[in-house]
């Protein structure tokens, strides 16, 4: 068999997957469609499908006039996809930031019009910024965002920390294109449009056949290096399937600071997905690790940390490598050191300003004054504890009873706990996969597919009411509430029908939105409030079929109501719940369409929201 003959096989396989994605396309634009979203999942291997999806700009997937040799887009944040402006508080200014675009081939050659096309698209997005609603829609509103997030990148962040990824993926063989000259110049000619418009930092990369049969986009497991002073071995077994080796160390706290300041959340991903603030224990474990006196006592002081790796190499010189390295526990205490050396490097950089003659502004004198007695000491040591494994659950377990006295445990870490297991059986009844764990069950070709992030979105959109504010920070929210709507069984019984309506709300909400774009009727403005409020739409929905009776009580008692309206008069629903969102969303916010995307971002709509439901008769 060929290696075309491979990877065609490999997108056959997948497509099941994205069958709810495909249903409505046909023909060439399916064929595209299939190789499209079978590379994008394995780009973005720890990705929902429903995120990855929202990404794609692509005219023949959406339907849409033009796309200007541009089928997807995405600005990512370390591991994360950021969507929304105000996610950017929840990254230091040493985050790496990427904006990627990508062009998509599914057949083995890649033509000099496909990469002109590919270079005057990227120029329309990044340089002249206009898109036009005529053009494609649903582009044009994801470009309003996403413009306003490149932007407050660019004016928050270092430069250097943000760069231009354009992806060129085909199912051809890479080599082949450097072989044509008229090829290699156009690919000249898309990097001299970036970097004579200010984006020097990029990359043209070209994702070939053989590239996407070997999955090069897995998860780039984390190798590095940290110095000891000193150092325990306990040695179990070296079989490298079964092995539990453990090594107990002392290590300077700079070690832990540059592997933040390197890899930032991506260290933290066994254990939490962002970087989570409590400012009452980082401000102590800041004040320890800054103090004279008291910083050689840190080590005693502080739990230190638990790390996780599949591979420990000792190396001379009093080095470890390690090998697919997490730190598991003592996320809090990393970032707290990386803080207290970052002021340090802040109040050298000050200092030195003024040795060399310059003044101070009033700022950058208040900075120095709230800095200097919060910088990083030198003699700051901590515990760390590296358990060398390869088990997987052995690892969720470690990092389930490490993290057992911290309050604060996020997408992944909840993933054993009771009620997620409970709700995970109760919703299988349903034909629902609740996926606890990332890509568990996306690989075994299921349906309706629902991660715990998702549902939790859901459950605070459409119960507790709060569409807006869980749409623009999801992973605050989470960390805040997460005990609200996942109690545990022992301290509050739930009903899991409570969960189910939901989901059920939300994949009606798209099947209607789908039928209403397929007919071609609706107008741009109906148009962009179905792109960005999807969760919006969903109270709206069940406020329509419920009426006054939409409360928690009123949904479980009219599960039968709910299903069989959905079922039977989706349209009806969907019209009513589409035109009171239109006229309460036009009263907060105007009647121009541009305003919809920051608007259904303000957390004042869904008190309005909330009125509206209470009040309707």
């Amino acid at each position: 068999m060929s290696i075309f003959k491979v990877l065609e096989t490999s997108i056959n396989k997948s497509v099941e997957n994205f069958s709810e994605y495909l249903k409505d396309i046909k023909g060439d634009a399916l064929i595209g469609s299939e190789f499209m979203l079978f590379a994008l999942a394995s780009i973005f291997k720890d990705k929902d499908i429903d995120e990855i999806e929202a990404g794609i700009v692509d005219s023949s997937y959406k339907g849409e006039k033009y796309d200007f040799g541009i089928d997807a887009i995405y600005i990512t944040a370390s591991n994360d996809f950021v969507e929304q402006p105000e996610q950017l508080e929840d990254y230091n200014e040493d985050t790496k930031f990427k904006i990627q675009l990508f062009q998509f081939k599914r057949g083995a050659g890649v033509s000099q019009a496909d990469l002109l096309k590919f270079k005057n698209g990227i120029e329309k997005v990044l340089v002249n910024e206009n898109i036009e609603d005529t053009d494609n829609l649903y582009f044009f509103n994801r470009m309003n965002v996403l413009n306003e997030i490149k932007n407050n990148l660019f004016s928050q962040f270092p430069s250097e920390n943000i760069s231009v990824n354009c992806h060129i993926v085909f199912g051809g063989i890479e080599k082949n294109i450097h072989s044509e000259t008229i090829l290699t110049d156009a690919l000249s000619d898309i990097d001299n449009v970036l970097k004579n418009n200010g984006y020097t930092n990029q990359k043209i990369l070209i994702t070939d056949c053989e590239a996407l049969i070997k999955g090069p986009f897995k998860y780039q497991n984390i190798v590095d290096i940290i110095e000891y002073q000193k150092t325990f071995k306990y040695i179990t077994d070296t079989d490298k399937k079964n092995k539990l080796n453990g090594y107990i160390s002392i290590v300077n706290g700079k070690e832990i600071a540059e592997l933040v300041r390197k890899h930032q959340s991506s260290i933290f991903e066994a254990n939490i997905r962002d970087y989570f603030k409590r400012s009452d224990l980082n401000s102590k474990i800041l004040n320890t690790s800054s103090n004279e006196k008291e910083a050689k006592y840190f080590w005693s002081y502080n739990n230190g940390l638990t790390m996780t790796c599949s591979k420990v190499e000792e190396l001379p010189n009093n080095k470890y490598k390690l090998h697919n390295l997490q730190i598991v526990n003592g996320c809090q205490t990393s970032n707290a050191i990386y803080s207290a050396m970052k002021n340090k490097e802040r109040i050298s950089q000050l200092k030195s300003k003024e040795e060399s003659g310059g003044t101070l502004t009033k700022k950058e004198k208040t900075e120095l004054d709230k800095k200097e007695s919060l910088q990083f000491n030198n003699d700051t040591n901590l515990l760390v504890k590296i358990i060398e494994t390869n088990n997987d659950d052995l690892i969720y377990r470690i990092t389930e009873t490490t993290n057992s006295q911290t309050p604060i445990k996020a997408f992944s870490l909840k993933a054993n706990d009771d009620i997620q297991k409970l709700i995970q059986k109760y919703l299988e009844d349903f034909d629902i996969s609740y996926e606890r764990r990332i890509n568990e069950l996306r690989n075994k070709g299921k349906k309706n597919i629902f991660s715990i992030q998702k549902l939790f979105q859901l459950y605070t959109s459409h119960i507790l009411m709060k569409p807006s504010q869980v749409k623009t920070r999801p992973k605050s929210m989470f960390i805040s509430t997460y005990d609200d709507v996942f109690p545990a069984p022992q301290v509050k019984s739930i009903n899991y029908l409570l969960y189910y309506i939901p989901i059920l709300v939300d994949i009606s909400v798209g099947k209607a939105i789908k039928n209403h774009l397929a007919n071609g009727s609706v107008d741009g403005y109906k148009q962009t409030l179905m792109s960005y409020s999807k969760f919006h739409l969903g109270c709206f929905l069940l406020s329509s079929i419920l009426k006054n009776e939409y409360t928690e009580k009123g949904i479980i008692q009219n599960e039968a109501l709910i299903n069989s309206e959905l079922e039977n008069n989706l349209e009806v629903h969907f019209s009513d719940a589409l035109t009171n969102f239109e006229r309460i969303l036009k009263t907060f916010a105007g009647n121009k369409k541009e305003s919809i995307p920051s608007a259904v971002r303000k957390s004042d709509l869904d008190l309005r929201i909330a009125r509206f439901v209470k009040s309707r008769k």
